[in-house]
């Protein structure tokens, strides 16, 4: 009777490991495998959203550059000293010089001084002028300093927008519209560029002329001021080259445009010229065809340099101190020579700006 008792208890332990075993396998593929599921699902759709994420990081960045902000107004110290040259004698010399003014919402001037007095002072409708006369004047250097405090800010399209008012409201834009010396405007090679820009809206059309210019004029300091028909047909120039190209473009679709003179606010630069385009809703606002385009470096999903791609977008961040209007010149003189004694002027120049914190 012992040994079937013991007989029966080893099968009775094998059934019950063998049950266990097959309850054990029951309960891995009903919950094991759904749990394997889940975090394989899991895995995948983090990783799913990480990749989206370092895909959409140079969108965002794009996207947060592109927030319109009202800029700020930043000062700066300017000093700016012409020394006019006079070898021989002149029976008489005229000197003009554009100067800077306050400009509502753009450009605000203080502390400014000249340290000759004109002889008259004035306003051509376009620009403040300091005019100075000199007779039976011989073998002088004589300078003159215009220094002040210039707070501005760069009064783009972005910023008109904004402020949404015309602060320089004008009553006769016909002169604007018409051609000039150097804005050819009605001749054929600038009439037929202009007919091949294209665009739904004033802001648009601008945009792509700008980007015509970026592509067609390679930037090349020349001499003199060549003006837009030479401009167009020689594709070299420098600001005032972009800006004659972009103004006479503008008049012949019948856009009013103007050049404007001043400086870039930045340490010791040079004269610079660039263009203001009138808007019936937001007045004179600037543009500057040669400033140049904006190099963007592409990544992929994973922070791989994939390439360099050129944003051709005319808006900028870089502050301007204007002087002068419808004129190339910051700086301009006639004289007339003696009889006995002829002689001859020259014109050198100096800039000095500073930031000011």
């Amino acid at each position: 009777m012992a040994n079937k008792k013991k007989d029966f208890s080893i099968i009775i332990n094998i059934v019950f490991v063998a049950l266990f075993i097959t309850a054990c396998i029951f309960v891995y593929k009903i919950f094991g495998i759904r749990d394997v599921n889940s975090l394989e699902d899991k895995t995948a759709k983090i990783i799913h959203e990480k990749t989206e994420q370092q895909i959409q990081v140079p969108v965002a960045v794009q996207e947060k550059k592109q927030t319109i902000e009202l800029p700020k107004f930043k000062k700066y110290k300017f000093k700016i000293t012409y020394e006019v040259n006079i070898r021989g004698r002149l029976k008489d010399i005229e000197i003009k010089a554009p100067i800077s003014v306050d400009e509502k919402e753009r450009q605000y001037i203080t502390d400014f001084s000249m340290s000759i007095q004109p002889t008259r002072l004035f306003n051509d409708d376009t620009s403040t002028i300091a005019e100075y006369h000199f007779e039976n004047i011989a073998d002088q250097n004589i300078p003159f300093v215009f220094e002040g405090v210039a707070e501005v800010r760069n009064y783009d399209i972005n910023t008109a927008k904004i402020l949404n008012k015309n602060f320089m409201p004008e009553k006769d834009l016909s002169k604007y519209l018409k051609p000039e010396l150097y804005i050819e405007s009605d001749d054929p090679l600038v009439k037929s560029v202009a007919n091949k820009i294209s665009g739904n809206s004033t802001e648009e059309i601008l945009q792509n002329i700008y980007e015509y210019e970026q592509k067609n004029i390679k930037y090349t300091v020349i001499p003199g001021t060549l003006g837009a028909k030479k401009t167009l047909q020689s594709k070299v120039g420098k600001c005032s080259e972009y800006a004659a190209v972009m103004v006479a473009l503008c008049r012949a679709k019948n856009i009013p445009a103007r050049i404007v003179i001043g400086f870039f606010a930045r340490e010791n630069d040079q004269p610079h010229d660039w263009v203001e385009v009138y808007y019936d809703k937001y007045g004179w606002v600037m543009y500057d065809p040669t400033a140049q385009p904006t190099i963007i470096n592409i990544y992929d999903a994973n922070g791989k340099f994939v390439k360099k791609e050129v944003r051709y977008d005319i808006r900028n961040d870089i502050n301007y101190i204007s002087t002068g209007r419808n004129t190339f010149q910051p700086f301009y003189m006639t004289y007339n020579t003696t009889s006995n004694m002829p002689g001859n002027a020259g014109m050198t120049r100096s800039i000095e700006i500073h930031p000011i914190n």
